[in-house]
Order: structure tokens, then sequence, then C-alpha cells
């Protein structure tokens, strides 16, 4: 049975660097993590980002079965 777990990721064009993205991870709508670089693509913002979902979630499980 899969959990739902309280995490979202959003891309975004970097303010700082044209044409280059960031991301951002949130739990429950607030900020939680944001990348700490920008990337060249979307796509490459993204794939990172979904990484950083992966993590978070794996830290987030154990402590909710505790």
């Amino acid at each position: 049975m899969a959990e739902n777990h309280p995490f979202t990721i959003g891309v975004e064009p970097d303010l700082l660097r044209d044409g280059r993205f960031r991301w951002t991870l949130y739990e429950n709508g607030q900020v939680r993590n944001r990348s700490a670089i920008s990337y060249a693509t979307e796509h490459e913002a993204l794939a990172d980002a979904t990484k950083a979902l992966e993590k978070q979630i794996a830290d987030w499980r154990p402590a909710r079965w505790q």
C-alpha cells in the first residue's frame, strides 16, 4: 500500500541567471529545500529535484513509522 507524502517539487526559471532553472522542494506548501545551483535545462533541474524528493521521502518514512 502506497502512503501519501507531504512533499511536492517545483521548477522555475532562475531569476539571477537568464535561461537557467532551479528547483524547490515543498512540504505541505512550505519551502523545505532549494537547489544550490542552477541548471542549463528545465529537464536537468527536474531530474535533480526528483532525486532530492526521493531522498526526502526516504528520510520522512522512518520518522513516521517510529
